[in-house]
């Protein structure tokens, strides 16, 4: 995609630094190397709010994920990491301390996301978060943080929810009236089914397409863009989900995204739909 295009993207999912897991970039580095190369950001931290990170400027986007490292599915962390920015953020239910995530995996932190640069704790050794109640239905916790993030006018993204957890926090999300985006359902810890995502989408959900599930988990673009095409690029966005040291620019990451998918017959209007149109659809909601 040309120079002109990428000007206009904005990239909804980027990790920033520092953090325990080793990132590529922090915000001063970042904010100065992404002018003329992306329009805007959404930083993400799966240990720390990003709010703390962000001024006035309207290419950055704070977030907080509802880690152990917060209190967990706590309306409080939400009110916190909301009052400190000067617009509303992105809230994060639970990443890497989902119960689904700890339940599936060795370690809390997986060593492809690091190459062994820290020495991570069993999965064993962490509470795994999950938002449903004793009886199988959303928990208080998770209505109430709900309510707080639309106090602030925040999107709530569904994080490494199991999927069946995921549709019922989105349901209840979208019939509140709330923006929800489903965070990478194709990632193989969550795996949504597609007439899941689709029932999702039709209700009002935006489903996220993640370049790191190509360049890290080894995803096939082409299955990516067979996602894209059952759902919908109207209802699709697309995102970097980079920030590692190894990674490319997220510009880089996103260029190369939309030019591989390109090869998967998905055309300049969707890819102008997922990178564009619909995340500012999105942030309109918290400018």
């Amino acid at each position: 995609m040309d120079n002109s295009f990428m000007r206009r993207v904005w990239d909804l999912h980027y990790h920033i630094g520092p953090e325990v897991i080793p990132r590529k970039y922090g915000v001063a580095e970042l904010r100065e190397r992404m002018k003329g190369n992306i329009k805007g950001m959404a930083l993400k931290s799966h240990f720390y709010p990003t709010s703390v990170f962000i001024d006035d400027s309207d290419s950055l986007i704070g977030s907080v994920a509802l880690n152990n490292y917060v209190g967990g599915i706590n309306k409080d962390a939400v009110y916190a990491a909301s009052v400190i920015s000067k617009k509303p953020i992105i809230v994060w239910f639970p990443t890497i301390n989902a119960k689904r995530f700890v339940d599936k995996s060795e370690l809390e932190i997986p060593n492809e996301w690091t190459q062994g640069k820290i020495k991570s704790r069993s999965a064993k050794e962490i509470e795994g978060l999950s938002v449903l109640n004793s009886v199988g239905g959303l928990s208080e916790d998770a209505k109430a943080v709900v309510k707080a993030a639309k106090v602030f006018n925040n999107v709530i993204a569904t994080g490494h929810l199991s999927w069946q957890e995921a549709k019922k926090l989105a349901k209840y999300c979208l019939e509140d009236d709330a923006t929800v985006v489903i965070t990478h359902p194709i990632y193989h810890l969550i795996d949504m089914p597609i007439e899941v995502q689709k029932e999702l989408a039709v209700k009002g959900a935006f489903i996220e397409q993640t370049y790191a599930m190509y360049s890290i988990d080894n995803i096939p673009m082409s299955k990516i863009a067979e996602q894209i095409k059952e759902i919908g690029a109207e209802k699709c966005i697309m995102t970097s989900d980079s920030g590692q040291v190894f990674s490319k620019d997220p510009w880089v990451c996103m260029n190369e995204f939309a030019e591989a998918l390109k090869k998967e017959g998905i055309s300049e209007r969707e890819l102008e739909l997922m990178m564009i149109t619909n995340p500012e659809k999105i942030i309109s909601y918290i400018k």
